[in-house]
């Protein structure tokens, strides 16, 4: 009898209006454009905000949204500090203490990149083996490229870097994340949109939920997350917010 009580109550509990688990929740994240951007006067804008914001606004309750330390964050998710955590990617470990969407936020690429009209083609890193790259000292850009012995690196400091050192002609092609490389060119005034050569790596970002803070709710939460992420790509809304970074 007990049992049967339980597994109502869980049935029951996933189908609850998110209203009736909580009026606030808390998130953390981390500044990465274009999905979390910090504005001059600190306010939180991109994708990811933006889109969490309006999720949030659609099961009627207030998220405050927070950067913080990535490491800080995880440590709070598994405390209970935290209820959410946005554009984590999800692991075996992670799945331990959060609650994830099915739907994700964003898939992030991996990308070598050349100037427009460079005709440079490759279907694997060999095809490369003569050009220069610009890279982000101490990044990892995954084992495919990061263990690749031969190739030419010129090492930056920052991304931003990075990019003025790419258009300026000092290196053939460049590595990162597209969507960032495309947020800092125009945040930087290059007009000129760059060509993908090569996809090193395709990674899903997600929205998650704290088990600890929000028990069994956490779940309900994400799913009733990616249903709505789900209508704002089908609506057209996603993609209106994300033309805008």
């Amino acid at each position: 009898m007990k049992r049967l009580s339980l597994s109502l109550f869980m049935a029951v509990l996933l189908f609850l209006p998110v209203n009736a688990l909580a009026e606030k929740l808390t998130f953390a994240t981390m500044e990465w454009p274009p999905l979390v951007v910090v504005k001059e006067d600190k306010q939180l804008a991109g994708l990811a905000v933006e889109v969490v914001q309006e999720i949030c606004n659609r099961l009627g309750f207030d998220a405050d949204i927070k950067i913080l330390p990535w490491s800080r964050a995880i440590k709070y998710m598994k405390s209970g500090r935290l209820n959410g955590l946005i554009v984590p990617k999800k692991t075996e470990d992670r799945l331990r203490y959060m609650y994830f969407s099915e739907e994700p936020m964003y898939i992030e690429q991996s990308v070598v990149i050349a100037r427009k009209g460079s005709s440079i083609k490759a279907s694997g890193l060999d095809d490369l083996k003569d050009k220069s790259f610009a890279v982000v000292r101490e990044y990892s850009y995954g084992p495919k490229f990061d263990e690749y012995q031969g190739l030419k690196k010129f090492a930056c400091d920052s991304d931003k870097q990075l990019i003025k050192i790419f258009y300026k002609g000092r290196t053939d092609l460049a590595v990162g994340e597209q969507g960032n490389l495309e947020w800092i060119r125009k945040d930087l005034g290059f007009k000129e949109p760059f060509e993908i050569v090569y996809v090193l790596s395709e990674d899903p970002d997600y929205v998650a939920f704290s088990k600890k803070s929000l028990g069994p709710e956490g779940e309900a939460l994400a799913r009733q997350f990616s249903q709505i992420l789900r209508q704002l790509k089908q609506e057209g809304v996603y993609q209106e917010i994300e033309s805008r970074y």
